[in-house]
């Protein structure tokens, strides 16, 4: 199972090298994380359906965000306020 996402600023640009970590999850993860790419891209394997709670922090901003993984893919937009 894949989570992906695209991390956005306020204008709707991509945010590169933001950092997305798993907070929580249901079920117990090492630490888990990954960069945006260019395009502000970035995907996370996780290992169960379930809750998961991502943090997002780049340079200049920090966000939450809850991701409800119930298929093999689930999508998520991150767009940060900073």
């Amino acid at each position: 199972m894949i989570i992906n996402g695209t991390v956005t600023d306020q204008a709707g640009y991509p945010v590169v090298g933001a950092t997305v970590l798993i907070a929580s999850s249901p079920v117990p993860v090492p630490d888990i994380a990954a960069l945006t790419g260019d395009d502000g891209t970035f995907s996370i394997a996780v290992p169960a359906r379930g809750a998961y709670r991502l943090v997002v922090r780049s340079e200049v901003d920090l966000a939450e965000v809850a991701v409800d993984v119930a298929a093999a893919e689930a999508q998520v937009l991150v767009a940060l306020s900073g």
